[in-house]
């Protein structure tokens, strides 16, 4: 367990990135600003309100649950009080309670983070009532823009649109309107209340879920419908103003990478945007801002067409999720920014004479505990294993966890915020691929496999994304990363080398390793002694042999390995992918000792894979380890790549990895062992097709069939909440209903029985 003061030391420190990327626009060193904050949120946004707050000198207040009791955010703080049991709607969404801990604890100031309280017009008048001071816009602010119907018509016609109040007139607005229509909630975020629907019936229906999510999670259950803009992309102005009247509208960020309304990735700047429509787009905004006397951080999100018409869609009175990406292009510190303006600063000089310069590039994943390979349904559960990959160049880590951290089913799935910075985009997307390999994750289910393959695909690659790219590139869902041709061969070897590396720490553990000629490899006396000497055939592992040459390169091991046959010598393995009954293939391993230009000896392994010699060095792994590292050169490649893979699992014969986020079981063996594996039968599979089986842990919401009815292919069998969001479970065939084993209100478990088929 890290002690409080370890922790705090970490925490302040996890987000690295390049120098440049760093020097950003900091408070005046004589400034007044306060001596307490209150920070009324928990997990990565509170510990990110935190670290500014160190930063700057000021003493810091966590507000949790009971649940938090332990939580990253509560550790950090200099005091934390506790508002409630584990229910959003009896802690952090209660007013009186919050007020309470501001009064006890003497803060001077709220920051709300984002979600729950920070948008909400009442919390920002009861801390005006006592005379403290709200980090976010002022209340009239708030009940203008803040709330989506109110927005809509501040900016565009006061007709449209309208508070819903059933689902019959819901029908008929969306009727009026013309599908597709748009339902959501006022008060919503992040995906919450928001459903798309096609036809009456799934107005009807997502009028009804949207309704009882929104009251779930925001306390204010009212709805409006608007037209739903097909093919769009999701571009948004971060603005941040003052109490002077100034107003700045920061370089835009795309937030089009979305599953079900909720972002998934984000990026800044926009591939699509050019100067000229980037101006309009900060004009607008900041008019907007101005319109209603708009004072703190907030977000003008549009949906831009491709032909770059952009059209309003509403703003966010508070800071976002995916703020990071803005901070790192424009070196601007938004939570120092917001906490300056409610001290009643002036924005910095630099700042308000604009417009800001887009320095490099920046991306976020939001890494969320949840299953993709199970239609993205939340995973909850303690994390067993934790390493974020923030120690690589250009990588920041903003999160509330660390090992040993649960992650709870009554709040949001968030695990953490991972963003990457480079000079452009093709840096800060190959940083990114290199993170995610780097992440190690172990316990509840996540989307990082999910991550990878959209950094992978070669749409988003090209910038020619919509909001619709997961829709449409994942119709039938995801279903894993597809390894290529190439990739597959680096896995082979990988898992040879870990094998290996697994065999001569048992040999040094029993003292088998010898200097003595190799048997099993071959004879060595082929060697060219001006290139090569044989030292040590690890104990009948892999051979160990020395370059007399100093200073050799990737390419320079693989002309020499040619050269001395060493296909023939090395430790001759057989490594399958997919389990022992997967395709196989050999492997031949040799350890080669280079003096590289420094003097020092460093140890290079060449593994043949489809004759073809790859090189790697720098291993790095402790036995059983979760993280592989080394790096990495092929003989038809680039030299010298970064390479990562994650052990997941030992195997009797192998290893289970994850590689560029595809898991395979990867089996090795020796000549001996694969042939007598060929007579081997794989097991039979279990058979659940008679089974509802509950794809998620939660809440068992609602059952709609009874035992003995027959039901349709799709009809609605059950409802689970998990995560604030309810998940309906249809029907995958046509049948009849035998047994109902589970009922409304009990708790269940991933893959517990809900009902059975005849």
């Amino acid at each position: 367990m890290l002690s409080a003061r370890l922790l705090r030391r970490q925490l302040l420190s996890s987000a690295r990135c390049p120098p440049s990327a760093l020097r950003q626009l900091h408070a005046a060193p004589k400034e007044k600003l306060f001596d307490k904050i209150l920070v009324a949120n928990r997990g990565e946004i509170a510990v990110r309100v935190m670290r500014t707050c160190k930063k700057l000198g000021i003493k810091t207040v966590a507000v949790y649950s009971e649940p938090d009791v332990n939580s990253v955010a509560v550790r950090m703080a200099d005091e934390a009080v506790c508002v409630g049991p584990a229910p959003s709607s009896q802690s952090y969404l209660s007013i009186p309670k919050i007020v309470e801990a501001v009064k006890a604890t003497g803060a001077q100031a709220v920051h709300p983070g984002y979600g729950f309280l920070s948008e909400n017009k009442d919390f920002c008048e009861a801390l005006e009532a006592i005379g403290v001071a709200f980090i976010g816009p002022g209340h009239e602010a708030i009940q203008a823009m803040g709330d989506k119907i109110e927005s809509k018509q501040c900016q565009y016609d006061p007709r449209l649109p309208r508070e819903i109040d059933t689902p019959d007139e819901a029908v008929k607005v969306a009727q009026e309107i013309g599908y597709p229509v748009m339902i959501k909630a006022s008060a919503g975020g992040g995906g919450k209340g928001m459903r798309v629907a096609y036809n009456d019936e799934e107005v009807r229906m997502g009028y009804r879920l949207s309704k009882e999510e929104a009251a779930s999670s925001f306390g204010d259950d009212r709805m409006f419908l608007e037209k739903f803009i097909e093919d769009p992309r999701h571009i948004e102005i971060q603005l941040i103003a003052d109490s002077h009247g100034n107003v700045v509208a920061l370089p835009e960020r795309e937030c089009s990478i979305q599953r079900r309304n909720q972002k998934v990735i984000e990026e800044a700047p926009s591939v699509l945007l050019d100067p000229e429509t980037r101006l309009a787009m900060g004009k607008q905004a900041a008019m907007l801002a101005r319109k209603v006397g708009y004072v703190s951080a907030g977000t003008v999100e549009f949906l831009c067409d491709k032909h770059k018409n952009f059209y309003f869609l509403e703003m966010n009175t508070r800071l976002q999720v995916e703020h990071p990406v803005t901070e790192l292009i424009s070196k601007v510190d938004l939570v120092e920014q917001m906490i300056r303006v409610a001290a009643g600063h002036e924005l910095p000089k630099e700042l308000v004479k604009g417009p800001v310069k887009i320095h490099g590039w920046a991306m976020e994943s939001r890494v969320y505990a949840e299953d993709p390979l199970r239609g993205f349904l939340p995973s909850i559960g303690r994390l067993l294993q934790y390493e974020e990959p923030a120690h690589l160049p250009g990588v920041r880590v903003d999160s509330g966890v660390n090992e040993g951290s649960d992650i709870s089913m009554f709040y949001d799935p968030m695990i953490s915020k991972l963003i990457t910075y480079g000079k452009d985009r093709p840096e800060a997307l190959n940083r990114m691929k290199t993170a995610l390999d780097n992440y190690v994750i172990r316990g509840p289910g996540n989307n990082v496999s999910f991550l990878q393959d959209v950094y992978r695909h070669p749409r988003f690659v090209s910038g020619k994304i919509t909001t619709k790219f997961i829709e449409e590139e994942y119709p039938d869902g995801f279903d894993g990363v597809k390894l290529t041709a190439p990739e597959v061969e680096d896995l082979r070897v990988v898992g040879a080398i870990m094998h290996l590396k697994k065999a001569m720490a048992s040999s040094q553990i029993s003292g088998r390793i010898q200097s003595t000629p190799a048997e099993g490899f071959g004879s060595f006396d082929s060697l060219n002694e001006d290139e090569l000497e044989f030292i040590s055939n690890q104990a009948g592992v892999v051979p160990r042999l020395r370059a007399i040459a100093p200073g050799l390169s990737s390419k320079d091991l693989i002309a020499l390995a040619e050269r001395n046959d060493l296909k023939n010598l090395g430790a001759q393995l057989s490594v399958s992918i997919d389990g022992p009954f997967g395709e196989s293939k050999p492997v031949v391993v040799v350890e080669v000792e280079v003096e590289n230009k420094r003097h020092r000896t460093e140890t290079a392994t060449l593994a043949l894979v489809d004759n073809k010699w790859h090189v790697v060095g720098n291993v790095d792994w402790s036995l059983n380890g979760p993280l592989f590292k080394a790096s990495y050169a092929k003989q038809d490649g680039a030299a010298d790549q970064p390479l990562a893979s994650q052990m997941l699992q030992t195997l009797p014969e192998g290893f289970r990895l994850q590689f560029h986020g595809a898991v395979h079981d990867v089996v090795v063996r020796n000549e001996l062992e694969a042939a007598y594996g060929k007579h081997m039968q794989p097991k039979p599979e279990v058979d659940t097709s008679n089974l509802l089986l509950c794809p998620m842990p939660g809440m068992l919401i609602s059952v709609a069939v009874e035992v003995g009815q027959d039901v349709e292919l799709g009809q609605e069998l059950a409802v689970v909440e998990a995560m604030k969001m309810q998940n309906v479970l249809r029907s995958e065939k046509r049948g009849v209903i035998k047994s109902i084993k589970r009922a409304a209100g009990d708790s269940l478990k991933v893959d517990e029985i809900i009902l059975e088929y005849e």
